[in-house]
């Protein structure tokens, strides 16, 4: 990780101790680097901070609304909106902190601003990381957090998510590692 992006992480850890979100902004990441590699339009400078910051709003939303805001059975989208507005100001801030590009920073904040409730995206960098953020439920510890995390076995789980890849990710290369993601987590599954 270069060293810039290490600092904006550093900075975010401090809210993402909650939702499993040390792991899920981990694997998010690395699946928005392997998309930038397929997509060299995308402006990493813009996409990996993104990424790193844009679930630091949960934080600020309490554990008992958390559970109702996302998942296959949400129903507190107020909660899931509160994310966001308030992940983008938290990311203002910290981008401001280290002295971050302020144009580069506005775009963040609006792609963290709508992160999850917007249903297209405004650019290539918006694409990837609603790709990127969504990618890590395909992965096997996605899918192993997941489906205890909403109650639903596992086998039916992986169903859904094998049901939603097309409706769900922007670019065809997060379609493909989508797929790639579930049947490893398919394979991990029949190990079990």
């Amino acid at each position: 990780m270069e060293e810039i992006y290490e600092s904006i992480y550093e900075r975010a850890s401090a809210y993402l101790d909650t939702r499993q979100n040390e792991v899920h902004v981990s694997l998010s990441y690395e699946f928005a680097r392997r998309l930038a590699d397929h997509y060299p339009e995308a402006d990493r400078d813009v996409v990996f901070p993104a990424i790193l910051l844009h679930d630091v709003g949960w934080k600020m939303v309490s554990e008992e609304r958390q559970s109702n805001a996302f998942g296959p059975n949400a129903t507190d989208m107020e909660a899931r909106r509160a994310h966001e507005v308030e992940g983008a100001g938290i990311a203002g801030r910290i981008l401001e902190s280290l002295d971050y590009d302020k144009e580069k920073t506005a775009e963040i904040m609006a792609i963290i601003d709508g992160h999850d409730t917007r249903q297209k995206a405004f650019s290539i960098n918006d694409a990837l990381v609603k790709d990127a953020d969504k990618l890590w439920r395909c992965t096997p510890t996605g899918v192993d957090i997941d489906h205890v995390r909403f109650g639903v076995d596992r086998k039916g789980h992986l169903d859904m998510l094998s049901e939603v890849i097309d409706r769900w990710f922007f670019t065809p290369e997060a379609r493909r590692m989508a797929r790639e993601a579930l049947d490893e987590a398919r394979r991990a599954t029949s190990q079990k």
